[in-house]
């Protein structure tokens, strides 16, 4: 597959006959979980960037790279060759907080990044925020249970935890307590005490969404967290929290934009009380919004960072002092012990330096957003255009038409996923080019006009 000429391509409308065989196989014994069953991958057959073929013979184009854990699409040789170099070598996965992994004598002379490694890169990528520690782990709920650990030590207070309605954190026990997007995460499972929720501000003028409120009169307009640690009218003293988490940009809950003087006086207000403030960057991060960062877009310094997908392990990064000193305190069978993963997440992070994909990112997202904005002045039924770099998105009047809209682009072979209640998010490879966003803004203004007409 030659990506400079690779086209969706659909010769059985799908799902095919083997994606059926496929689906029916898969649900005989896995549990029920969030399957798109119409799109089965065929990981034998050709995948280029954004190009895959599915287990019928269709080529899609997916524009959701795994959920952003794809962040090269497919194939990309410099992590195709990586994986080729060690996947030989067995135990593939090992005790890393146990037992150190090397790849030869000398760490400098080292052929194949180690977590070690990685480490060093996701300090260096985080150097603007002054971090020096960072720990690895399975996935980004764990990345996020790690954060809020630290925290926890760090604070040995009371153990408030402040999160955001709209916020989607993970699905492990502690994380999935501060999730705030859909009911479905959380109904009937128990939660971790003391978690304080507040709106999220994605208010692009006048403020209405209940995050700036009139206290009482001698405190006038006042934000929302700021009343709750007001020393004179608040509920907590800031001593009893343990940390504050947000995403700059709600993931599962809608892909809002945080408004930046929110942000802001979330960070102020936290640095200025000591609480540690808690960056999910699980989506938003390693490069999908044209900075390395999403909260370098605000202006805003956390103390730690939740990381995950596009870096294909977890991490907790944050400033040394916040994390523990005391052994056995943070650890895992599996923690830092994922050798290929590492590897590859460590190739990533160099081939977005290398290939100057920041750029891309910035340069690509920008000229989708005035394309998904052009469609928006055709179709009015599209009422809202969003996004930084290659983390876009678009909401239209009811679910049931961003439904059908999902399913009109995928049958003609283009790959989307929903977010919030309405909305389509766009997830295409940092490295996408601009004839690959035109043939998906040609499919999706096909897509509009055949369902309006």
């Amino acid at each position: 597959m030659e990506r400079e000429k690779a086209i969706p391509l659909i010769k059985v409308p799908p799902p095919g006959p083997n994606a059926r065989k496929w689906a029916q196989f898969h649900k005989m014994y896995a549990a029920h979980s969030t399957y798109f069953y119409d799109f089965i991958w065929d990981r034998s057959k050709p995948a280029i960037g954004p190009f895959c073929t599915d287990v019928d013979g269709n080529i899609m184009m997916d524009f959701v790279s795994h959920v952003g854990s794809s962040p090269l699409g497919y194939n990309h040789p410099n992590l195709v060759e990586v994986a080729k170099k060690i996947a030989t070598i067995d135990p593939d996965r090992y005790a890393g907080t146990d037992f150190i992994g090397a790849f030869g004598e000398d760490p400098i002379d080292c052929p194949i990044a180690t977590p070690s490694h990685l480490h060093h890169k996701l300090v260096e990528i985080s150097q603007q925020f002054g971090f020096g520690s960072a720990f690895l782990s399975n996935s980004g709920a764990e990345a996020v249970e790690n954060a809020i650990k630290i925290c926890y030590d760090y604070r040995r207070n009371f153990g408030y935890g402040f999160c955001f309605y709209g916020a989607f954190h993970g699905r492990t026990l502690g994380a999935l307590s501060l999730n705030r997007s859909k009911k479905v995460h959380r109904n009937w499972y128990p939660e971790i005490p003391k978690i304080v929720e507040l709106p999220f501000c994605r208010c692009q003028q006048q403020c209405d969404c209940g995050w700036k409120i009139y206290s009482i009169r001698r405190k006038g307009v006042i934000s929302r967290l700021a009343q709750v640690l007001d020393p004179d009218i608040g509920l907590i003293d800031p001593e009893e929290v343990a940390y504050i988490i947000i995403e700059p940009i709600l993931g599962e809950g809608g892909y809002d934009i945080a408004n930046p003087e929110f942000i802001r006086e979330v960070a102020e207000i936290a640095h200025r009380e000591g609480i540690p403030l808690i960056a999910d960057e699980i989506q938003s991060g390693l490069g999908r919004t044209g900075r390395w960062w999403a909260v370098e877009h605000f202006g805003v310094v956390p103390d730690i960072i939740a990381s995950a997908k596009a870096l294909r392990v977890g991490a907790t990064i944050g400033k040394s002092t916040f994390f523990p000193r005391e052994e056995k305190r943070i650890s895992s069978t599996w923690g830092e012990g994922n050798a290929i993963s590492s590897a590859v997440g460590y190739q990533i992070i160099q081939t977005i330096q290398e290939e100057d994909l920041l750029k891309n990112a910035e340069e690509m997202g920008n000229y989708f957003l005035s394309g998904l904005r052009q469609l928006h002045s055709r179709f009015p039924v599209i009422h809202d255009v969003r996004g930084l770099g290659l983390m876009d998105a678009i909401s239209v009047e009811t679910d049931d038409l961003r439904n059908r809209v999902i399913q009109g682009a995928f049958q003609k072979g283009l790959l989307l996923a929903s977010c919030g209640f309405e909305s389509i998010r766009f997830l295409p490879p940092l490295n996408v080019t601009q004839r690959e966003i035109d043939i998906a803004l040609n499919i999706l203004e096909d897509v509009f006009s055949e369902i309006l007409t």
